[in-house]
């Protein structure tokens, strides 16, 4: 993790409602801070110059070009792994370079991550006795993978659609809501994640900044720390990460998957043209 997202990280509570607008924007967009002055980030964000100055010094810069540096090597490192690996192809198609781009990617958030964070997370998964997954907008489909596919390996899990569900009357306290809030961050998924912590249900959630609004609600994070926030490139780390939780959720079960497996496709037999 580079070393300013781990300053705006320690420092953030601490900032002024001016500063966390230029943190904010720091972490959504990274390219800004590179390529242009701190006037003109000012102007992007709808700051003074001056706050831009004031959230460098906050987070432990001697001023701006400290900190356009640090961003300037970070974006550049990881370009730079890129063309890397690019150098040792001749002209690859421009579809290997977009799935060698997803692959850095997943390798640079898999840095952030610790064991000790995953192996919490599937412990939590075996011994809830329900999991709510909700993910909106773009996100849906995420959430719709992760509670199929944790039906097929343990069962109880339910798919959020706030257009019909009812909300969280029947998730006890030994249930558990996994959310995913990405950027804009619906509206509809942070309430449900407040009104999960009111009644005590564990709430783990998945998003692309330690500064999105859920950071606040969640008993347990995992924040993607990729240098742009495109959907486009966010998308790929997630399932990777999902791959990895359910390994390990599969890897704990004291009867893994697949006699639960046979058992879900035996319910649902009608609905398979291959039995």
């Amino acid at each position: 993790m580079s070393n300013y997202i781990s300053r705006i990280n320690a420092q953030y509570e601490e900032l002024t409602k001016g500063t966390k607008k230029v943190a904010d924007f720091l972490m959504r967009d990274p390219t800004a801070f590179a390529t242009h002055p701190a006037k003109k980030v000012g102007e992007f964000i709808g700051v003074s110059e001056t706050m831009v100055l004031r959230f460098c010094t906050a987070i432990g810069y001697g001023g701006f070009s400290d900190l356009q540096t640090e961003v300037r090597e970070y974006i550049f490192d990881l370009g730079a792994k890129k063309t890397k690996v690019a150098d040792n192809q001749e002209q690859i198609p421009y579809f290997h370079e977009v799935m060698l781009s997803d692959q850095m990617n997943i390798s640079e958030a898999a840095k952030g991550f610790k064991e000790e964070e995953f192996e919490t997370a599937v412990d939590r998964i075996n011994e809830a006795d329900e999991i709510l997954v909700a993910g909106l907008h773009a996100s849906f489909s995420m959430a719709h993978w992760l509670s199929y596919t944790l039906n097929l390996l343990r069962g109880g899990a339910t798919l959020y659609r706030p257009e019909s569900d009812v909300g969280l009357d029947r998730f006890s306290k030994k249930s558990m809501l996994i959310v995913f809030s990405f950027y804009r961050y619906a509206m509809d998924t942070i309430m449900l994640a407040e009104e999960a912590k009111e009644r005590g249900i564990h709430v783990l959630a998945i998003t692309d900044s330690p500064t999105a609004p859920i950071t606040k609600i969640a008993d347990q994070l995992f924040v993607l720390n990729l240098p742009a926030k495109s959907i486009l490139q966010t998308v790929p780390v997630v399932y990777s990460i999902l791959n990895a939780l359910l390994a390990g959720v599969s890897l704990k079960q004291a009867n893994p998957g697949e006699s639960r497996k046979n058992m879900f496709i035996q319910e649902n037999s009608k609905k398979f043209c291959v039995k």
